[in-house]
């Protein structure tokens, strides 16, 4: 369950979204900054300029006339109208609505100061901070709430799993057992109460608030997720107790990623490693970007007797977190056109050809001539057929650089395009002399010949073929000179270099 769906639980309250970001980055850097001064004028009703016109000297009498007819303008000039606590609260909820976090907060600020004995706008406030992580100032606007209204058991139970949050499990225990003093048929505290009771190893007092929380409410599936998790980490595990909770609650919500993980555990456990394993390839499935189930899945197919799976799910998690790194260190240095390259030759290890496509045009944009940017983007676009977007690549970074490198790529690419004498031209210019230059006239050769041009035909089958020619002749003189050495080996040797490599 995402966080913020955690939090909305618990308060049982409107849904106060923010993007994701704000959850690491904070609050200012997450959120569109909206100057406060236009969302304010945009509010005041008859607002303008304030600044009175200068007057020449004049005399008293004419002062006096003056003086009338301003008396008169002020009089059929509307009253600038303050902004209600109600326009507030209502641009406050279109700013919510649009994920403008920043901006609410200062429009929930100003509701506050124009009514500070009304528990709304301390409420929505405490929610948008709580999801900013930012928990003793929510914690301090709940406090401000139930000052206003100390027998509403919603607002304990919000600032209990505030609290609960902050691992304050005493005072969040003083909250939830107030809030049931309140309202002794509230699901949602029961579960969070039973949640500070597994942050404290007290599982069988957890197990009742649980089963309290399902007994008021039946589909209540966090509860019945949080009570097969007691099963699961009691003293005395009961993981088939397990399972079968984790199965119910997986009826309710097929996709409930937090169940499913937890029955896959359960069935290890139980040594069914097929099913532990179906479960953590469901949830890879769900969230691939979780590391921790690739490692439960590896162990999983480790118990089973299938150590090549597993071992690939430890090189997952080996790639996952070399990634890791180099995001960080572009986040550092974003200008960094080698990390952005790394990135991409990385990422392409695992066959994330979307995301590698972006890493190399990332590159480019910082140096559209970096010829090892274009070579890796011409291999990317070569190995999906995309040989014109080659061309295309190449003849652009020609015009502003000349070089042989990007001309034998191009050249590569008008071959399999079937451009004959463009390839030709290109292989020339770099002076290229391998296989697919002898293909390229054999290739024109037959051209010709289909359309009757005998003479240009032999001209490029002759040296097609004289090219094969020293080639082959080139190929047999290097395995002369340098002939490849046969060193014996000891198997016990052979074995343990190998063994050495499965390690690192």
């Amino acid at each position: 369950m995402e966080r913020w769906s955690a939090l909305q639980v618990a308060m049982n309250e409107g849904c106060f979204l923010i993007p994701k970001s704000t959850r690491t980055n904070g609050l200012e850097r997450a959120m569109k900054r909206i100057t406060s001064l236009l969302l304010l004028t945009s509010l005041v009703v008859g607002c303008g300029g304030s600044s009175e016109p200068k007057q020449a000297s004049q005399s008293p009498a004419k002062a006096k006339k003056t003086a009338a007819k301003e008396v008169e303008k002020t009089a059929q000039t509307p009253e600038k109208k303050a902004v209600t606590y109600e326009q507030l609260m209502t641009a406050a909820d279109e700013l919510i609505e649009k994920r403008d976090a920043n901006n609410a907060i200062k429009v929930l600020t100003a509701a506050i100061k124009a009514k500070p004995t009304t528990s709304t706008a301390y409420i929505k406030r405490a929610a948008i901070l709580a999801e900013a992580k930012l928990l003793k100032q929510a914690i301090g606007d709940m406090n401000s709430a139930i000052a206003v209204e100390s027998d509403n058991p919603k607002l304990r139970n919000t600032r209990g799993y505030f609290l609960l949050l902050l691992k304050e499990y005493s005072a969040a225990e003083k909250d939830f057992n107030k809030a049931i003093d309140l309202d002794k048929e509230y699901p949602q505290v029961y579960n969070n109460r039973g949640l500070v009771f597994i942050g404290q190893n007290q599982f069988i007092k957890a197990m009742i608030d649980f089963k309290t929380a399902i007994k008021l409410k039946p589909d209540y599936v966090d509860a019945l997720n949080n009570l097969g998790f007691v099963y699961l980490q009691m003293e005395d595990p009961d993981y088939s107790k397990a399972v079968e909770t984790f199965s119910q609650v997986l009826e309710t919500n097929p996709e409930y990623l937090n169940a499913i993980s937890n029955r896959g555990r359960a069935y290890f456990k139980l040594e069914n490693y097929d099913s532990a394993i179906a479960d953590f390839s469901q949830a890879i499935e769900l969230q691939p970007a979780n590391d921790q189930y690739y490692l439960h899945r590896s162990e999983a197919y480790k118990a089973a007797g299938q150590e090549e799976l597993s071992r690939q799910d430890v090189a997952h998690v080996v790639w996952s977190q070399q990634l890791t790194e180099i995001n960080r260190r572009i986040a550092n240095n974003p200008k960094n056109i080698n990390l952005w390259l790394a990135r991409g030759v990385h990422l392409l290890k695992e066959g994330n050809i979307e995301q590698a496509e972006k890493s190399f045009d990332n590159a480019l944009v910082i140096d559209g001539n970096n010829i090892s940017a274009i070579t890796e983007r011409a291999k990317l676009h070569t190995s999906q057929d995309q040989f014109a977007e080659v061309v295309t690549l190449c003849t652009k970074s020609l015009e502003a650089n000349d070089t042989t490198t990007i001309r034998s790529i191009r050249g590569d690419a008008h071959l399999q395009l079937g451009q004959l004498t463009e390839a030709i031209t290109d292989f020339e210019a770099c002076r290229r002399f391998d296989s697919r230059v002898v293909e390229a006239y054999r290739l024109r050769g037959e051209e010709y010949k289909t359309a009757g041009n005998a003479e240009l035909a032999k001209a490029d089958s002759d040296h097609a073929a004289k090219l094969e020619q020293q080639l082959s002749k080139q190929a047999s003189t290097e395995e002369a000179v340098a002939p490849r050495a046969f060193v014996p080996v000891k198997f016990e040797e052979t074995a343990a270099a190998e063994k050495e490599t499965e390690v690192e």
